[in-house]
């Protein structure tokens, strides 16, 4: 009897305590947004436009459509809520793929129109993020090659970038602590439109949460090699020889096989301060029409025009990012860990452009390929 009764009282328990999710969205009551793009129109209005998708079954099995909706408000909460009524179900964004932003809107702010993200518990805090050249309206809506979904081509145009280490690998929840960090910044992709398709022109550079600048692709791919972010491959093709710029021979296309970055901060008087940054990288050769790669003395000469080449582009870099005030690799960190006196005593959003860099990038010529 004792024992019925306490079987009774735990199954009476497990029955109150398990009465299912109180939270669950059933699939045919929403109407789920895999991509979603935010601009400010000439009046200063936010526009949001979003691609939302329409699960359809049949015999062959599920199917799905994209629909392309648009909006003006003045909070993207409220834009959400304007484009509820738009459509048949519920605004769903928890399996959102990728968020656009357009570049007048990145240039003013990007926090707060991002705010509700982290607020809200069902946010997909793994969404890719972007910015694009113009509006994210006018990318969102151009005829998108094949029959992809509007959410699926850009993840997939992003990721592939990412493998290829042209942009860094970022999402919602990445960009969160250093766009608050005053030692630290982020980098987004930055999506161009031409006359076919969009494509990859590179990274846009931040401050805080606006918008200072943009490196193109090949500029990009060794800012994050300085960083230290090396993905699955990394590919570039350097002009070697000023003479004869059409000629074939006078290029070379590289793969970067490994790199080992050493970065020091050190500062003067209190207030000086002066980075090294020191790059050393083993290469493979893919491409060099002008061959004679089996001769040491034609490999230890690529190897020095390659160190000079690729130590002229990082200083440029480096310059860039000064200028736009943007701390990608984190200096105003450092300074704040090692230095605390000194990082008391600056602005770093005024005192970040004074300081001085000094890169330097050793090239190693390790593979080149089957021939000789």
């Amino acid at each position: 009897m004792r024992t019925g009764l306490i079987l009774f009282a735990t199954c009476f328990l497990a029955a109150t305590l398990l009465s299912g999710c109180w939270d669950q969205q059933l699939l045919k009551d929403i109407r789920i947004v895999d991509a979603s793009g935010l601009d400010l129109d000439p009046e200063g209005k936010l526009q949001a436009t979003s691609s939302v998708l329409e699960v359809s079954g049949s015999q062959s099995g599920n199917k799905s459509l994209d629909e392309i909706q648009t909006g003006k408000g003045n909070t993207t909460r409220q834009l959400r809520d304007i484009l509820d009524r738009k459509i048949s179900g519920i605004y769903s964004a928890s399996k959102l793929r990728v968020t656009l932003m357009g570049e007048a809107l990145a240039r003013q702010g990007i926090y707060p129109y991002l705010d509700v993200y982290y607020r809200d518990p069902s946010s997909a805090l793994n969404a890719r993020i972007a910015v694009v050249e113009g509006t994210a309206h006018d990318i969102l809506t151009f005829k998108k090659p094949g029959t992809k979904l509007v959410g699926e081509y850009f993840n997939k145009l992003i990721s592939s970038a990412e493998r290829r280490t042209i942009i860094p690998a970022v999402n919602l929840q990445l960009i969160c602590p250093p766009m608050l960090d005053p030692g630290d910044a982020f980098a987004l992709p930055y999506i161009s439109k031409d006359t076919t398709s969009p494509s990859i022109y590179g990274i846009a550079l931040f401050s805080g949460d606006k918008m200072t600048g943009t490196l193109k692709s090949e500029d990009s791919m060794l800012y994050l090699l300085m960083a230290d972010k090396l993905a699955k491959t990394a590919s570039v093709t350097l002009k070697i020889n000023e003479e004869g710029s059409q000629n074939p021979e006078k290029y070379i296309a590289i793969d970067i096989q490994k790199l080992k970055r050493k970065l020091k901060v050190n500062v003067q008087n209190n207030r000086n301060i002066k980075v090294t940054l020191d790059l050393k990288l083993k290469i493979a050769v893919v491409e060099y029409a002008k061959d004679h790669l089996n001769d040491k003395r034609n490999l230890t000469q690529l190897d020095k025009k390659l160190s000079e080449e690729l130590t002229r582009r990082a200083q440029v870099i480096t310059q860039k990012m000064l200028q736009a005030k943007h701390d990608g690799f984190g200096i105003g960190r450092r300074v704040m860990a090692y230095y605390p006196n000194t990082w008391k005593k600056l602005h770093w959003l005024e005192d970040y452009p004074k300081v001085e860099f000094v890169p330097k990038v050793t090239v190693k010529i390790v593979k080149h390929g089957i021939m000789n």
